[in-house]
């Protein structure tokens, strides 16, 4: 397998994650917003805070509003982090890895790109975009679902799976930040009397609500649901589970010892740290590092298999 064509598909797959991540935060986040008081801490741009896109928000937009951090996120092509720009980047990548996906991969890319670029002009309408948000997720799914049942177990499903789980454990653990939003002790009385029900929309944010009840149970608790997503063996979005699954995708590749070792290492920190008794701030810097770590695991895939002309066998 060239470097060039892995690096293609991992790329596209770090893509279709980040497409679907970032329409299903966007979502929960819409109806979390229409359920709590105007004064709570909580708004629009708390949704720009968890991209760490503050900066280039403020670059683009004088005012913050719901109409400004919408087509921020969602539309604007001078923004990297957009959906728009990581679909355009899903579909070039697809095209160009036509020969090793199956064939409904690129149908389905395609449509999902015209469909979004129809609907951009009506972000401003709220009922139309969470339309948009949802089909968005179907999609991205469908896409998931003919790589699973359709592609061989080879190297190719091993950098799809990799990037996948990057990918979703960077977002979680951007996610998994809002704690320190809702853990702090000078949060807000109207943040303070809403806490189960923020906890619960940030189980919907990950689609693990269902999930969480049946481990858990019915009583939703800060230390409960970060015990869940951070450690949870068995639950996809957990971090546990993508950082496994990444190890797990590395061991069948050329030579991946010293990635393995890095993924063990992270690993093994996350393991040995109690993040219920860590203090709010504490859990915000806790996530910073780990953002950084999946950052270093990114440049070591790259080192180790993406240089031009370098084969894979």
């Amino acid at each position: 397998m060239l470097s060039r064509v892995a690096e293609r598909v991992y790329w596209m797959a770090r893509y279709l994650e980040r497409v679907e991540n970032t329409a299903r935060l966007i979502n929960v986040h819409t109806g979390l917003l229409m359920d709590l008081p105007r004064e709570a801490e909580i708004d629009w741009f708390t949704l720009v805070s968890i991209f760490d896109a503050d900066m280039f928000y403020h670059a683009s937009y004088e005012q913050i509003s719901e109409q400004n951090v919408m087509h921020f996120l969602l539309a604007d092509t001078d923004n990297p982090m957009a959906l728009i720009h990581s679909l355009s980047a899903l579909r070039e990548n697809a095209r160009t890895s036509l020969d090793i996906l199956p064939e409904e991969t690129w149908e389905q890319v395609n449509e999902l790109y015209l469909l979004v670029k129809d609907e951009l002009s009506a972000l401003s309408n709220r009922r139309r975009r969470q339309n948009l948000l949802l089909a968005i997720m179907e999609r991205c799914q469908t896409i998931w679902g003919i790589f699973a049942n359709q592609m061989s177990r080879n190297h190719a499903h091993s950098f799809l799976q990799i990037a996948k789980h990057l990918e979703r454990a960077d977002m979680t653990s951007r996610i998994l930040e809002m704690a320190s939003l809702l853990l702090k002790e000078n949060r807000s009385d109207p943040v303070r009397a809403f806490d189960g029900l923020l906890w619960t929309h940030l189980l919907r944010a990950l689609s693990a609500q269902q999930m969480y009840t049946r481990v858990k149970g019915p009583n939703v608790s800060a230390a409960a649901v970060l015990d869940y997503l951070i450690g949870d063996i068995a639950f996809p979005r957990s971090l546990f589970f993508s950082l496994s699954a990444i190890g797990q995708n590395l061991s069948p590749l050329p030579k991946p010892e010293n990635l393995l070792a890095s993924q063990k290492q992270v690993l093994h920190e996350l393991l040995h740290t109690v993040h219920s008794e860590i203090p709010a701030e504490a859990i915000h810097q806790r996530m910073d590092a780990l953002q950084i770590q999946l950052a270093d695991l990114n440049s070591q895939i790259s080192e180790q298999w993406f240089y031009p002309d370098h084969s894979i066998a």
